[in-house]
């Protein structure tokens, strides 16, 4: 599994097809379920054009029928992709909040637009014009597009098969969501294809994320500026109130090296394949650790080899699905944990895991409290600039048919700008790290260099016959 652009997937040529919900004006009412911070704050910053999303083969024949019917029932079976928001005014005009309004499942329909036939590239073009509609005040928060392949673009055997995408504003989706997408969707249209009504496909017995988002806000509420939370955060971000930065000011931004308009700079690389992973991984949990922890550890030996930085400094996030009714649910699930790992001199293997495996323990529980709450009780402006994501897909419902279907996580292409984001998926390949950085020859030669270190330093701890970690001492 890879997390990558739409521009790194291989597209066939064929009939493009774009399928839009659509549910009546008088359907919509007022839902007194509250937002979420986070989800209040994403309203404030986000446009539209910024979107995650999905995209795999479809193994069976093409039937728009079929298909409408199958998109119209993951449109309906998740109620936050049929909830939206409204501005809420003052006596002035002025907008000063937002309320949510809900539609029923009965009011919800798909149309799709008409079919175009063209190349590969144009197929991209016609699938990325329809997403960059997508945003978080304006439903549909989620779209589709289907590339039915021209004869003899299936397949080398030209198997019956066609490509699937969606792209969806974030206020209505995590990286999980992305994932459970290939499973449900497939044996959605499956399903369809043989015959069962759009009652049957709608059932689906799952937690809301608008009951999480409303419960959510009230945990925030009773986050205060004496709260532990707010006091590690201050600590974390500075005087300043400030997110650390990559420690390398040669992997920023820099006048001149990008042109007015460009985007960030994307990569994909494979650090470490499965078997090395696996050795990797046992070597950490004989000494009680983990290999997130061997990630992170060896990502801030990595910066230390490469900047001289003796503490690497950077979010985190982590997943907040810890009910078990919300493990099949679409939603924004995920909240923040300040991380910094400090690098002493001549750090070993081990020590760099149980440092990291020591900082993230002490900060995870973090990652309840709304961080967007938390920035409103210290009036934080900032965003993040260093964010790594570590995420294990090999127990996702599905997950041992995604290479068979070519299945792949996807995000938007991102404005020019000074952050830097790892993406570390650990499936049964191995690990890859997906990465985005400003644009420009230099901060794409400088982030090449810290992946490229960073997967020496794994395969050394592979490598290392159980010596790597020998001696590792971990604080429980």
């Amino acid at each position: 599994m890879e997390y990558t652009e739409l521009s790194a997937y291989p597209l066939p040529a064929g009939t493009t097809t774009c399928w839009t919900p659509r549910a009546g004006v008088g359907s919509w009412a007022p839902d007194p379920r509250e937002l979420s911070y986070d989800h209040e704050a994403h309203l404030a910053c986000a446009g539209a054009g910024s979107w995650i999303g999905s995209v795999l083969r479809m193994p069976f024949r093409y039937d728009a029928g079929a298909l409408r019917r199958t998109l119209r029932a993951w449109t309906v079976r998740h109620e936050v992709l049929r909830t939206s928001v409204e501005p809420v005014h003052d006596a002035s005009g002025r907008r000063t909040s937002w309320s949510r309004v809900t539609c029923p499942p009965d009011a919800v329909d798909v149309d799709r637009s008409a079919p175009v036939s063209g190349t590969a590239d144009e197929a991209r073009a016609t699938v990325l014009a329809a997403f960059e509609q997508i945003g978080p005040q304006r439903w549909p928060h989620v779209l589709f597009a289907s590339i039915e392949p021209e004869p003899g673009a299936a397949g080398p055997d030209d198997a019956p098969g066609f490509t699937l995408l969606f792209g969806a504003d974030h206020s209505v989706m995590d990286a999980y969501s992305q994932l459970l997408w290939f499973d449900e969707v497939t044996a959605l249209y499956e399903r369809a294809l043989a015959g069962d009504s759009d009652r049957e496909l709608a059932a689906l017995d799952v937690g809301s994320h608008v009951d999480f988002a409303a419960f959510d806000r009230r945990l925030g509420m009773l986050v205060s500026a004496e709260d532990q939370a707010v006091t590690a955060w201050r600590g974390f971000l500075g005087p300043e109130l400030t997110f650390p930065a990559y420690p390398d000011p040669a992997l920023a931004r820099r006048p001149g090296d990008a042109p007015d308009g460009a985007v960030q700079h994307s990569s994909s690389t494979w650090v470490l394949d499965a078997e090395r992973t696996r050795a990797v991984d046992a070597l950490c949990r004989a000494q009680g650790t983990g290999l997130q922890s061997a990630v992170l550890g060896l990502l801030a030996g990595a910066v230390r080899r490469r900047t001289g930085a003796t503490s690497t400094a950077f979010v985190l996030p982590l997943h907040t699905r810890h009910e078990p009714r919300y493990a099949g649910s679409v939603g924004w699930y995920v909240g923040l944990c300040p991380v910094r790992i400090d690098v002493a001199d001549h750090a070993t293997t081990a020590d760099l895991v149980a440092a990291a495996h020591t900082a993230v323990r002490a900060s995870k529980h973090l990652a309840s409290r709304p961080f967007a709450r938390v920035a409103q009780l210290l009036g934080v402006r900032d965003a993040p600039r260093f964010v790594v994501s570590y995420v294990d897909v090999r127990r996702v419902p599905g997950a041992d048919r995604w290479d068979e279907c070519q299945a792949r996580t996807l995000r938007s292409a991102v404005p020019d700008g000074d952050e830097v984001y790892l993406w570390v998926i650990r499936s049964e390949h191995g690990l890859n790290v997906s990465a985005r950085c400003p644009a420009g020859a230099v901060p794409a030669a400088r982030l090449a260099d810290l992946v490229a270190c960073l997967g020496d330093l794994l395969d050394e701890a592979a490598g290392g016959a159980g010596s790597a970690l020998v001696g590792a001492t971990v604080t429980a």
